[in-house]
């Protein structure tokens, strides 16, 4: 019995190699060739109204230069505009960058930093209501651009939704880990982000280098950069609403070791982040199921080993995939990988670095490990999964008779759901959201189906959501005054499942119909 269990697994792990070993040889492929045709976009460059967005706590010693540079593109003067955040900076780049001149600051004074993500949501909300924008470009403080930055976004802008830039590494005064990460970043760039671009295939965002459509973050209504895993996580709400973000590997930014960061997604999150998005819904939508079955990918090092011990055990075993299918994935993995290392002009001591990079990798799936946290008891990895819930009161109509119900709203691990309920009847949403305000229309939906209606916020002709990356669009503005009396400015703040007797259902969406329906009502 247990060796059939053994032969089973032995089984599903070959099969694993296999599959991504083809998966690597492909990309590997990929990015030898460019598949893409110039269409009469790029042939014809029409210039976009581009709004540059830098962050910047106290990076005197770069953001200096980095403005200067955006002042000399070679783009016209009037299609771009740049704001620079200043979070409570102590040190003195308000005075240089005003000398410098050619940017929009936006200075923060609250007692402590208010930081990236949530600062950039508070100026989107500013901006978002500009006329004549096309796009934006997210870029961190400590980069380095050269004149025809803007440029290639542009053309970029021209045939995807959502793009994303190179990073290369300068080494000074590196140490042995940062230049192992700037070897995997630059072998990364080359190979594995070039190739996926090229078959078409989503990329995880990078927020110190992302420009992004307006009509885009007009549907999204949000941005979420506050680390690694929530830059993973948007990229999934990005590609599930069919805005798959692509690696252009003509933008380029430029840093140094000493001020790079580099981020990277929990191996636990990304298993969490599986668990929450797989569904029928997702695997249907082939991007997105390619995209959240890529977070499994081993290294390329890995796989390799994968493959020494399937060979050495069908080698000396009876097994239904004998030696000589270890030895052809192994002859096809070993030429994909030479290839690859040719392709990103890798030698001898940035190979050496290169296969280094797994062990670190590995060290830090065994960390993460529930039996390790609990050995070293890491105050980090002892971190309890965070489940919050609220309830709230909705009514539910069916057109005739109202119905006083509940809505639980839970957030655990950083997703969301919702759970409707009426008397003993319950109903929950089909899969975790990324953002609380899909969850609920999810129950909206399913609610629709069935002949009910929420009368709440989110569903009423009057409301308009609020961009706040931080609160995942749990707020908007109610503009029934402003609907009713012209000469009123006001739009009061609302929770999308907050509701009230002006109710009026979202099909009634313009001002001629809305006053019709109340003529009527």
């Amino acid at each position: 019995m247990l060796n059939n269990i053994s032969i089973f697994l032995l089984l599903i792990f070959f099969i694993y190699v296999a599959v991504f070993t083809i998966y690597f040889t492909v990309i590997v492929i990929a990015s030898f060739f460019n598949f893409t045709k110039k269409s009469d976009s790029q042939l014809k460059r029409e210039y976009k109204n581009l709004i540059v967005i830098i962050y910047s706590h106290n990076n005197e010693k770069t953001i200096v230069n980095l403005l200067e540079q955006l002042n000399k593109q070679d783009y016209p003067k009037g299609n771009y505009q740049t704001h620079i955040i200043l979070d409570n900076c102590t040190d003195d780049s308000s005075n240089k960058l005003e000398f410098v001149g050619g940017a929009k600051l936006w200075r923060l004074t609250d007692d402590s930093p208010l930081g990236r993500d949530k600062a950039i949501s508070w100026l989107l909300e500013n901006l978002m209501s500009f006329k004549k924008v096309d796009g934006y470009v997210f870029l961190n403080a400590n980069r380095l651009v050269k004149s025809d930055f803007l440029a290639k976004i542009n053309d970029a802008l021209q045939i995807n939704d959502v793009v994303v830039g190179s990073t290369e590494i300068f080494l000074e005064d590196a140490d042995y880990y940062e230049k192992v990460w700037s070897n995997v970043n630059e072998y990364n760039s080359n190979i594995m982000k070039l190739g996926r671009s090229r078959l078409g295939l989503a990329v995880p965002i990078d927020s110190d280098i992302t420009a992004i459509k307006h009509e885009v973050l007009e549907k999204v209504q949000c941005i979420d950069f506050k680390d690694a895993n929530s830059e993973l996580k948007y990229s999934f709400l990005l590609t599930s609403l069919h805005f798959p973000p692509k690696f252009v590997p003509e933008i380029k930014t430029y840093v140094s070791s000493i001020d790079y960061e580099l981020r990277r997604p929990d191996f636990s999150f990304k298993m969490s982040l599986f668990s929450h998005c797989i569904s029928l819904k997702s695997i249907l939508n082939l991007k997105f199921a390619e995209f959240l079955f890529s977070l499994f990918k081993p290294n390329p090092i890995i796989l390799i080993a994968m493959l020494v011990v399937v060979g050495t055990y069908s080698f000396n075993y009876y097994f239904l995939f004998d030696f000589p299918w270890s030895v052809f994935l192994a002859v096809v993995l070993a030429l994909a990988f030479g290839f690859s290392i040719y392709k990103a002009n890798l030698y001898i001591k940035p190979l050496f670095y290169l296969i280094a990079c797994p062990f670190y990798t590995l060290s830090d799936v065994i960390f993460s490990l529930s039996i390790f946290k609990k050995i070293f008891k890491s105050t980090k990895r002892n971190q309890k999964v965070e489940i919050e819930k609220v309830t709230v009161p909705v009514n539910v109509t069916n057109g005739r008779n109202v119905f006083s119900c509940t809505m639980d709203l839970i957030s655990e691990g950083g997703f969301k759901k919702a759970v409707f309920r009426y008397k003993n009847k319950k109903q929950e949403t089909v899969q975790s959201y990324v953002r609380m305000c899909d969850a609920v229309k999810n129950i909206s939906d399913i609610l629709e189906q069935h002949g009910f209606r929420m009368k709440i916020c989110q569903s009423c002709a009057y409301f308009s959501p609020k961009i706040d990356g931080t609160n995942n669009m749990v707020k908007g503005y109610c503009n029934q005054r402003a609907v009713e009396d012209a000469n009123c400015a006001e739009f009061p703040e609302t929770l999308l499942w907050s509701s009230c007797q002006y109710y009026i259902p979202l099909e009634v969406n313009n001002v001629i119909d809305i006053s019709n329906y109340i003529k009527n009502r």
